[in-house]
């Protein structure tokens, strides 16, 4: 970490957020970095309107009205670019303080050389993620909205652009509110009977509490479920190609990426190590990893790609299996694999179909004939690639799933305490033990959308946007 005197005051660079007072009045480039039309400035705080006027050449600035003019530096009168500049009062922007945000021509050296003006006269460098946290802690958005704003920016598919816009317009949020409405319900029962104790009056009786429990358990028990499917929008779909070797799993990979990206060899054990590629269909991000063929062998690194290949086995969402129809055997390894790998969805590709006409019967899995090197039924593969994890994800176009570790932990963690209130409930506990499993399970529900903060899941989350958003 390194400290520096900026306008008289130690400046900690490479330091975590709560090293910075929030009310300083920070700047930063929100455009990516490098040649191009336009890069967009940001400035946000109390003094934000007043360091504006000192740059800009325009005696006034209207909110919400957009002024062509020219960033001049202050010092030498000297014209730094001309511009667009817009004023958002407070709370009507976007971090919910007074905030400018000037457009000026992109490249390395018109927005660099107005960012200093901007620190020259008052403003600080804006830490990564700075302006969405003051977004956060100023009420625009709850830490779930936060969160989708750094997947939008880093959507790579357009699976994980609508999940992250559904999330952005609060949907998971409202979800989250109605389990907490659940369980402020039943908590305030619990402590209106605490408040009426010694009157011994009860005002619901232990079977309709405990069906409110399990309602709760059932409702968050399916949030948490959908984590699965969430990470598998956001992050895209890992496919593991696997098989025996010389089955074409490298001739596959090529052909969906429609480039020599892996070696083919008719050499036995060529693949030594795990290559992996992403292609989209559908708007589905698909990571596919070719692996090296499974085979009984001395040699100690195709050992170790064979160790790599079921470690990739493993970690995937969805298996492809391929098998060679120019030789005629009867798939013993192919239905040995299926058998192991019976709870995740698999593909049993038949390759070199060209080659071979015969049709192996495997009852109850999905398979295909292709010929990767003559490029038949690529599409057809792709589309059952789609559909088989819609359904085992049970990926709909319009849901809302949650997506990060952190928020299925604190859905684990109020299931957890629910259950244990259940438990107590049915063994006939005091009400004071009841309630305090349930105030634990709001708690947990309170952490995912920031209304309980701690301030290193905040660094944590924030810590990782980029600067100027």
């Amino acid at each position: 970490m390194e400290c520096r005197l900026l306008n008289g005051r130690p400046f900690l660079f490479g330091g975590s957020m709560q090293h910075f007072d929030h009310h300083d009045t920070i700047a930063a480039i929100s455009t990516a970095p490098g040649p191009g039309g336009i890069a967009v400035l940001r400035i946000s705080g109390d003094k934000a309107r007043d360091i504006a006027l000192k740059l800009l050449d325009v005696p006034d600035m209207e909110p919400r009205y957009a002024q062509f003019c020219h960033a001049v530096d202050p010092e030498n009168r000297e014209t730094l670019d001309e511009v667009i500049a817009l004023f958002f009062k407070a709370p009507a922007s976007y971090t919910g303080e007074d905030t400018v945000e000037i457009s000026c021509h992109g490249g390395n050296a018109a927005a660099p050389s107005i960012l200093k003006v901007c620190y020259d006269l008052g403003a600080r460098p804006a830490q990564p993620g700075e302006f969405t946290r003051r977004a956060f802690m100023n009420g625009k958005m709850d830490l779930l909205q936060a969160e989708a704003v750094a997947d939008l920016i880093h959507a790579v598919s357009n699976s994980g652009r609508k999940l992250a816009n559904r999330v952005l317009a609060g949907k998971l949020s409202e979800r989250i509110r109605d389990l907490h409405h659940e369980l402020m319900d039943i908590a305030s029962v619990l402590e209106l009977e605490l408040d009426f104790s010694e009157q011994e009056i009860t005002v619901m009786d232990r079977a309709e509490l405990r069906e409110k429990i399990r309602a709760a358990e059932r409702h968050i028990a399916d949030l948490a479920a959908g984590y699965s499917a969430g990470r598998l929008l956001r992050e895209g779909a890992l496919v593991a190609i696997a098989g025996r070797p010389n089955t074409g799993k490298s001739s596959l990979l090529n052909a969906l990426l429609r480039e020599e990206r892996a070696i083919i060899s008719p050499i036995p054990g060529t693949t030594r190590d795990t290559i992996e590629e992403s292609i989209i269909h559908k708007g589905m991000l698909f990571r596919l990893v070719d692996t090296a063929g499974l085979r009984e062998t001395e040699d100690p690194l195709e050992r170790i790609g064979n160790t790599r290949a079921r470690n990739a086995i493993r970690n995937a969402d969805l298996l492809l299996l391929l098998a060679d129809l120019s030789k005629a055997d009867d798939l013993h390894f192919e239905k040995q694999f299926i058998a192991k790998h019976k709870e995740k969805p698999l593909i049993l590709v038949l390759n070199k179909c060209d080659l071979g006409d015969w049709a192996p019967e495997i009852p109850d899995v999905r398979h295909l004939r292709i010929s990767a090197t003559g490029a038949l039924n690529l599409d057809v593969l792709l589309d059952a690639m789609f559909e088989m994890l819609q359904k085992h994800y049970r990926l709909d176009g319009e849901s809302v799933s949650i997506s990060r570790e952190r928020q299925r932990r604190a859905l684990l963690q109020s299931l957890e305490a629910l259950k244990r209130a259940g438990e107590a409930v049915e063994n006939h506990d005091s009400n004071e033990f009841i309630a305090l499993d349930i105030r634990e399970a709001i708690d947990a529900l309170e952490t995912i959308t920031g209304e309980t903060r701690s301030e290193d899941i905040l660094n944590h989350i924030f810590d990782r946007f980029c600067i100027g958003k």
